[in-house]
């Protein structure tokens, strides 16, 4: 039995598909505070990456979360 050749052109349509998720989860994790390399691997795994883009959008921003400890810093200091 001889073994199949596939062409590695098969692989081309998964790369258009997966890599703008790949990007925009890049650039979320950024904005989010979390390793954009560690989101970026993982996210060229088929399905994972949409479940990321979920996981990601629902965090808060980095910034957000920086502006609410310092408020909260300033109300504590007012005690």
């Amino acid at each position: 039995m001889q073994p199949e050749h596939h062409d590695p052109a098969a692989f081309i349509p998964l790369l258009i598909f997966i890599s703008p998720i790949v990007i925009l989860n890049i650039v979320i994790a950024k904005r989010k505070g979390r390793s954009p390399v560690l989101f970026g691997l993982f996210s060229l795994i088929p399905f994972v990456g949409f479940y990321l883009s979920i996981h990601l959008a629902s965090l808060m921003d980095q910034s957000t979360n920086d502006k609410i400890d310092q408020i909260l810093h300033l109300l504590e200091a007012r005690r």
